[in-house]
């Protein structure tokens, strides 16, 4: 495999440790590897509709419309000065396939790609992006881009975890979101990570909860006491503070309330 690889952690699956998506640099095509387990990844990139892709420098995971699902967003270029090539956005389609919705979402900048970061940058109940531009040449210049979403339905929740017994922001600390939508049960899987190569978000876990509109419980593994902490009571539309040990999450009022906050 040539060039570099930007190593990305997917989201989980089951009580499983996570999926794996290597970006290679040197013309050699993106891999995701599913985990199944006992030490077993199996490669499922075609399937997952990411074998068509080249040059990816940067990416990151994000779930923008609020589905539940991580969709991602590639920064793709080479130094070559001739190197135009737009970067691009995947919708999660359920955890099976991703679909590129670059053109509709607007979002595909030709310019090189790197770091990229999905927060909620203006507190309006949906995750922005904001991706850092610019070629390996003095020449090769570009400003940084911030995208902004336009709106996403559904209910949400925003989880900060503060660390007793654990590390302070609660790094490797796993959470399973249970809701129901509909008649169907569903676990929603977060894990607390710095991110990847060339991406990072918040250590605050932004969980789209798709048709539910409440969660029924929150289930969090703290790192390093293994201690497992149980939710029930759980705000929505909301950013919280959850403290390990205490079951009473924390309201937080951001400086600047959005549409979607009131």
């Amino acid at each position: 495999m040539g060039g570099f690889v930007c190593g990305y952690q997917a989201a989980h699956v089951g009580e499983v440790a996570a999926d794996y998506l290597g970006l290679p640099h040197g013309g050699e095509k993106p891999r995701l590897y599913r985990n199944g387990g006992q030490g077993r990844f199996q490669d499922v990139t075609r399937a997952a509709g990411l074998d068509r892709l080249l040059l990816a420098m940067g990416a990151n995971w994000g779930d923008y419309d609020n589905d539940g699902w991580p969709d991602l967003y590639l920064g793709t270029g080479e130094p070559d000065l001739s190197s135009l090539m737009p970067n691009r956005l995947f919708r999660n389609g359920g955890g099976g396939r991703f679909e590129d919705v670059t053109t509709a979402a607007r979002v595909g900048h030709l310019q090189k790609g790197h770091g990229v970061a999905f927060a909620d940058f203006d507190e309006d109940g949906d995750l922005d992006i904001y991706a850092v531009m610019g070629g390996a040449f003095s020449g090769d210049t570009a400003a940084n881009v911030f995208f902004e979403n336009p709106g996403a339905e559904g209910a949400w929740v925003e989880i900060e975890l503060r660390g007793i017994s654990a590390n302070r922001p609660g790094l490797g600390a796993r959470l399973r979101c249970h809701v129901q939508e509909g008649r169907e049960t569903r676990v929603i899987y977060r894990t607390v990570t710095t991110g990847g190569s060339f991406g990072a978000s918040p250590f605050r876990q932004w969980i789209g909860l798709g048709k539910a509109g409440k969660v029924d419980r929150l289930e969090i593994d703290w790192p390093g006491s293994g201690t497992r902490q149980v939710v029930r009571e759980v705000p929505v539309r909301r950013r919280i503070t959850i403290t390990e040990g205490d079951g009473t999450p924390v309201v937080v009022v951001p400086a600047r309330w959005g549409r979607a906050r009131e």
